[in-house]
């Protein structure tokens, strides 16, 4: 038993001993030195150290470009390449392949993408397979040109070429593949047409716009036929609200609000102060633009509707003078009264008294 307590404390010691080995140098240094030996603990630390490195390392950069292309234009669409062989094209061709020989062992669209995601800045794929051919074939495993001028093979859709590398095509696809080239192929006709066409929409609207505010500022704003709030829709009278607060004076308590529920009120005094006005500014427009008269004439159901508020008017003004003319006529009866009893009672004296012609 005392045996094996004693094997067991040794392999603890040991997995310990050897954890401290791996963090901590134990010979100060010294078996980094050029010439001296390392040990398993040094190996241990080093190889620690390494992969350490290793996991907080980025992708790696990649191999210099040479700034030398194949293509006088490039252009990316919906995943394909299109490009343009020589400087007087006016089309670009779709590209299958480029490098190899005979058509076999050329990169395609798909590995070229591959290879430069292997590579530098992940947002930057595009623009190396462009601009960085070379490290792109590199990565890729591809073979490249060794000196400027030499040729490649090139599989387009029209066929098979040999085109010559150079900086001056580099020079020149850098400076437009970022817009297509001028290729057609990534114009996209149809949505340009589109956007043409809202934009002639959105300026006629625009001009005509336009052309109504320098109208009315010339003439003046025509007045509405109606009262309105403030977005243009009729007010009409509804049963008084008297938790509704007036949009003109804030008061509470309304008689009248938007036809199309545009939560606008307003009371009585302000829509009558409204009317009013509307009335002048409507004869004040008349007397500048008489051909607008017949506009502004009334129909039935407008003058029925100024009517009935002129009958309540009338009415309400009615009331107000009998229950003043009351009083009076009261006290006129009363007078009446009083005459007429005053009258008996001077002929019931005179009755009661002695009639001389009588006694004679």
């Amino acid at each position: 038993m005392a045996r094996f307590n004693a094997v067991v404390f040794l392999l603890v010691a040991c997995a310990l001993f050897e954890s401290g080995a791996a963090q901590m140098n134990i010979d100060g240094g010294r078996g980094d030195l050029p010439g001296m030996k390392q040990d398993m603990f040094d190996r241990a630390q080093s190889n620690k150290h390494k992969q350490g490195q290793q996991k907080g390392k980025g992708r790696p950069d990649c191999p210099k470009s040479d700034k030398m292309s194949a293509f006088f234009g490039f252009a990316f669409v919906n995943q394909e390449v299109y490009v343009k062989l020589n400087s007087t094209d006016e089309q670009c061709v779709k590209l299958k392949t480029i490098g190899g020989v005979g058509g076999v062992g050329g990169a395609n669209y798909t590995e070229l993408a591959n290879a430069s995601r292997t590579c530098g800045p992940a947002g930057e794929w595009k623009k190396r397979i462009v601009e960085e051919m070379s490290a792109v074939f590199f990565q890729g495993g591809f073979d490249w040109v060794k000196n400027e001028n030499d040729t490649i093979e090139v599989v387009t859709e029209n066929g098979t070429y040999e085109i010559e590398v150079n900086e001056e095509k580099y020079k020149e696809v850098a400076e437009c593949w970022a817009r297509g080239c001028g290729c057609e192929q990534a114009q996209n006709p149809a949505g340009r047409a589109f956007l043409y066409t809202v934009l002639a929409i959105a300026v006629v609207f625009i001009g005509w716009d336009g052309f109504k505010v320098m109208i009315e500022q010339v003439q003046g704003k025509k007045p509405s036929k109606h009262l309105q709030c403030k977005k243009g829709h009729r007010m009409e009278e509804v049963k008084f609200a008297y938790n509704h607060s007036c949009d003109k004076c804030g008061k509470s308590g309304t008689s009248y609000q938007c036809s199309v529920s545009c939560n606008y009120d307003m009371c009585k005094v302000c829509y009558k102060a409204g009317k009013k006005q509307l009335k002048v500014d409507i004869a004040e427009w008349i007397t500048k633009h008489p051909e607008d008269a017949e506009f502004f004439k009334k129909k039935k159901s407008d003058k029925e509707e100024d009517d009935d508020d002129d009958d309540k008017k009338s009415e309400s003004e009615a009331a107000k003078s009998e229950a003043e003319s009351e009083p009076s006529t009261k006290k006129s009866e009363t007078e009446k009264s009083g005459g007429s009893k005053s009258e008996d009672e001077d002929k019931s004296r005179d009755g009661d008294g002695a009639d001389p012609s009588k006694e004679d």
